[in-house]
């Protein structure tokens, strides 16, 4: 379950502090930032300007059902108890690629995407990849960035932590105006690549533990990718998911929803202690 506040300051920081106070947050806690507004300082110390506003994101554990003291209604053909329903399939909950991007010159005048583009380029020059292509696809105050070209590989980086970085720099360049206009970049379709992987691991990881009945951690991930697997369990019958961990060790934990109770050892037969035989030596035969 993912919570937000939005804080309003006069700097980025403290819009940050304000809205993790707003999430009774520390700042120790995952904390994702969005900014939606850039501070503008007023013209002769009097004029204009207005506050920064940054909305925060944090992920919280869902609340545990209300106990309402009801009997469930019995269903004919009802299943035993303690049967094990299977996991259901994986649903395509991945969005398509959209077919309405065009080139950055159709785009209309003013649009901030095309702010976010300059910048990309000259990011994009300096680390030697120059011949890219753009495309950009509208979307409700956003837009998506979609690049195919050589060399790209290297703008992704270790689990899309360079595609992060990018995104998120050339959300401030379309930023640099009142508003707040979403960014969203794409390189031959990684995303939608790893959202059907992660989502295939949540599949995989929860089909272990309703077999086993035994919790399975998963490895470090950002929010974004939490999220997706989050969702992809919340589908499935039988488990549940959780986050623990600090920081970049911080990582989801899958468990069933009936663990199995641990075997308990069972005793000893009551078996007499071996004894020597009379007719041998104490210490065997010495010559």
């Amino acid at each position: 379950m993912i919570k937000e506040a939005i804080g309003v300051a006069e700097t980025i920081e403290e819009a940050k502090e304000a809205a993790i106070n707003s999430l009774n947050a520390s700042l120790d806690d995952d904390v994702m930032f969005d900014i939606i507004d850039m501070p503008k300082k007023k013209v002769l110390g009097i004029f204009g300007g207005s506050p920064a506003k940054v909305r925060a994101y944090i992920e919280i554990e869902d609340p545990a059902p209300k106990k309402t003291g009801k009997k469930p209604a019995k269903v004919k053909n009802e299943k035993p108890h303690n049967e094990k329903k299977p996991a259901k399939q994986p649903k395509d909950t991945v969005e398509k690629q959209e077919v309405n991007a065009v080139d950055i010159s159709e785009l209309p005048e003013g649009c901030p995407a095309i702010k976010a583009v300059e910048y990309l380029k000259t990011i994009l020059d300096g680390l030697g990849c120059t011949n890219v292509q753009f495309k950009v696809a509208l979307r409700e105050n956003g837009a998506l960035l979609i690049l195919t070209g050589d060399g790209l590989g290297a703008c992704i980086g270790h689990r899309g932590e360079t595609l992060d970085a990018l995104q998120y720099l050339s959300s401030l360049a379309a930023n640099s105006t009142n508003g707040y206009y979403k960014i969203s970049i794409d390189i031959g379709n990684y995303r939608e690549r790893r959202e059907k992987t992660l989502i295939s691991l949540a599949h995989k990881i929860s089909s272990q533990v309703l077999r086993t009945g035994r919790s399975r951690s998963l490895e470090p991930m950002n929010p974004y990718e939490r999220r997706i697997i989050h969702t992809a369990v919340q589908e499935i019958e039988g488990v549940s998911s959780h986050s623990v961990g600090e920081g970049d060790r911080r990582h989801i934990v899958i468990t069933s929803d009936t663990p199995r109770a641990p075997k308990k050892a069972e005793p000893k037969e009551n078996r007499e202690p071996k004894k020597d035989s009379e007719t041998l030596p104490l210490y065997g035969k010495i010559k």
